[in-house]
C-alpha cells in the first residue's frame, strides 16, 4: 500500500497540481480554490507587498493569501492590468523577484477587489505586483 500512495503522489506532483506531503504550498505551485463569484467589494489604498508571492495581505481582520490558480483560465479578466501595462493582462499571478527589494512608488499599496467564494484581487498602484488571494490560511515552503 506504501507504494501506491508514493506512486499516486508522484503522478500527482508531476501533474504540477500535488500539494506537498505536509500540507504546505511549493513555490511555483497551482492550487483550484474554486472560481471567483460576483465581484462583492473594490477598496483603494490596501497595503501589501506580495513581492515574493508568500505575503499575505491583511484587510479589515481578514488575511488574505496569495496563489497562483490552477484554473486561470476560469477567472474574471482583470482589465486594471491591460490599462496600466503593469502584466500581461487576464489576470496573470505575481512577479517573482530573485530577491526581495525595497518597493517603488506605488508598489506597496494597491486596490483589493474582494469577489463571493472567498478570493480576491489585490494589484498595486504602480501595476507592476498583482495577486490572486484566498481567505484560506496557507503555509508556503520558500521564504526571500
Amino acid at each position: 500500500m506504501r507504494w501506491l500512495a508514493a506512486v499516486a503522489f508522484t503522478g500527482a506532483v508531476l501533474a504540477g497540481c500535488a500539494r506537498s506531503p505536509d500540507g504546505g504550498v511549493e513555490y511555483g505551485e497551482t492550487l483550484d480554490l474554486g472560481v471567483p463569484g460576483e465581484v462583492i467589494e473594490t477598496v483603494p489604498a490596501v497595503a501589501g507587498y506580495p513581492a515574493c508571492g508568500n505575503e499575505p495581505i491583511v484587510y479589515e481582520g481578514t488575511t488574505w493569501y496569495p496563489f497562483e490558480p490552477a484554473n486561470l483560465d476560469e477567472f474574471p479578466q482583470i482589465e486594471a492590468m491591460v490599462a496600466t501595462g503593469g502584466g500581461l493582462g487576464g489576470g496573470t499571478t505575481r512577479v517573482a523577484l530573485p530577491a526581495v527589494v525595497e518597493p517603488g512608488v506605488g508598489d506597496d499599496v494597491g486596490t483589493l477587489t474582494i469577489y463571493e467564494g472567498g478570493l480576491a484581487f489585490w494589484i498595486s498602484d504602480s501595476g507592476g505586483l498583482e495577486t490572486w488571494l484566498t481567505d484560506q490560511e496557507l503555509e508556503y515552503w520558500w521564504q526571500c
